[in-house]
């Protein structure tokens, strides 16, 4: 494994087991097996760090609903491979913690509005993959659910909030394919 994907894995692993606050530049190269200097080279800042974390896991995330998406209806797919993320936590606490990082540090916004995009984007092109019009419609108001429910869930984190992650997605998905469902004839809304 090359030094930026082992720097990668073990933020990942350190964030899931530790939280944020466990992202520290020493701290991930102790994890990852490697020198702090290595690490640096690919991540300078901490704020480097962070970014490339959450686009690592957002694209295991993604990966993840992809290959979920041949095997397995829509519905379910999003809600139980979305779902289990959320509620593990590692999605919103990196993107919760570049949140609180880009305050102090006001350049991050360019690459966190950029990694927004590509999540977005990378929904809509699922969604769309799936047969769903307006897919861009359905992409944000999917991501908004997501965010809330995940960010809602790690304030409270109990099972019935986690509950509340899994049966809110797949409520969602719901209503954003019954939007698409054709209406019988004589119906109007």
């Amino acid at each position: 494994m090359d030094v930026k994907a082992s720097v990668l894995g073990a933020g990942s692993k350190l964030l899931k087991e530790h939280g944020i606050a466990a992202l520290t530049q020493p701290r991930v190269a102790r994890a990852a097996g490697v020198k702090q200097s290595h690490l640096t080279y690919y991540f300078p800042k901490r704020s480097d760090l962070l970014l490339g974390i959450a686009a690592h896991v957002i694209d295991e995330t993604m990966s993840a609903l992809s290959s979920r998406l041949e095997t397995a209806p829509p519905q379910a797919a999003f809600a139980e491979t979305i779902g289990a993320m959320m509620i593990e936590g590692i999605p919103p606490r990196i993107m919760i913690g570049l949140i609180v990082a880009a305050d102090e540090e006001p350049t991050l916004r360019v690459p966190l509005r950029e990694l927004i995009g590509g999540v977005r984007k990378r929904i809509e092109e699922m969604l769309d993959r799936v047969g769903m019009a307006e897919s861009g419609n359905a992409a944000r108001i999917l991501h908004a659910t997501v965010v809330g429910l995940a960010i809602m869930h790690h304030a409270q984190h109990t099972a019935a909030s986690a509950t509340d992650v899994r049966e809110g997605l797949a409520d969602v998905i719901d209503l954003l394919l019954v939007e698409q469902s054709p209406l019988p004839t004589g119906d109007s809304r």
